[in-house]
């Protein structure tokens, strides 16, 4: 019985051993080839244009090609159902938003589960949405918006980049707060929407900063606010929605990293680890803050909180407002 037993425990020593250098070789030898990031957006947009950064300078860190994998379409469904499907051996990567992860569940049949089929690896980034009227529109302020809702019959109308978007939940948030009937007009992709709220065909609508910028250029939209709980040092003197007595009227539209489910965790914290140096390079700063974006690289566990926290929100809001399916 003793020999038995010595032999038994002599075993279980050796798998855990061989365990242990199992993960520190899997961890050791990544990545020994390319990796692919599949990207729910078309090619040569913002989030394109620092995903292509950011792969340059993972490219050279971890001494292999990035692959950029645009499959635009569906709201980030199609791009996220060809990733979860991937081998999860950490050479194909996802890059999901608050949409593929937090809102799509709520209108839309699935073919992937947000939370069952992926790995968080890290959050990335964070895109601040402003409160935009036509430039020629007698609003001047927040305020006068509200307002404005009382002398039309039906209330106002908003712009959204498509059903469920940032902007409708922002808008709809926004409508809750203010007690007004405010109608959200859906259309498909941001472009479109910001084209017809500058042209005075909705009254405001709520977007994403960096594609408001040309608008502002050419004066046909103006700001009033941040949507959000402070102000943007890029813009010091516009006011925030908390500020002006709506703190309610906040949701982060975030991106982030995420691997197959069942991609090792040693494979996952090295990429996080890889991500936080990528981020902190000179190169993707400047680029992130010309972009009018901001850098958030905090971890599997913030981010796998995030989605949590989002998703209730966002699906209690939907509810609220008759649009969850």
């Amino acid at each position: 019985m003793k020999r038995t037993i010595e032999v038994g425990l002599g075993l279980i020593a050796a798998l855990i051993m061989t365990a242990g250098v199992t993960a520190t070789s899997l961890a050791d030898e990544y990545p020994s080839s390319a990796i692919t990031m599949v990207v729910p957006f078309p090619p040569g947009g913002g989030a394109d244009i620092i995903m292509r950064a950011l792969g340059k300078e993972l490219s050279t860190q971890m001494g292999q090609s990035i692959i950029i994998d645009n499959r635009p379409g569906a709201g980030g469904t199609i791009a996220a159902t060809y990733a979860k499907n991937a081998k999860p051996d950490g050479y194909t990567l996802f890059f999901g938003n608050t949409s593929t992860h937090a809102t799509n569940q709520h209108i839309m049949d699935l073919k992937y589960d947000p939370v069952v089929d992926f790995s968080p690896v890290s959050s990335l980034l964070i895109i601040p949405h402003v409160l935009v009227v036509p430039a020629d529109s007698s609003v001047e302020s927040v305020e006068d918006l509200v307002a404005l809702a009382d002398t039309k019959p039906n209330g106002l109308s908003f712009a959204t980049q498509g059903l469920g978007a940032g902007g409708q939940i922002l808008g709809e948030q926004f409508s809750k707060a203010t007690g007004k009937s405010m109608l959200a007009i859906p259309y498909k992709g941001g472009g479109p929407a910001l084209l017809d709220t500058s042209a005075g065909r909705t009254d405001f609508m709520f977007s994403g900063l960096p594609p408001v910028r040309s608008f502002l250029a050419d004066g046909t939209l103006r700001i009033l606010a941040v949507a959000g709980p402070e102000r943007l040092s890029i813009m010091p003197d516009v006011k925030a929605m908390s500020e002006l007595g709506y703190p309610e009227v906040n949701l982060n539209f975030w991106m982030a990293v995420f691997a197959p489910a069942g991609t090792p965790s040693e494979i996952t914290e090295k990429i996080y680890k890889e991500l936080v140096t990528a981020a902190n390079s000179d190169a993707m700063t400047e680029l992130v803050t010309k972009s009018s974006m901001r850098l958030q690289v905090n971890g599997a566990a913030a981010l796998a909180d995030q989605v949590k926290s989002d998703t209730k929100t966002v699906g209690d809001l939907l509810t609220g407002v008759g649009l969850k399916k």
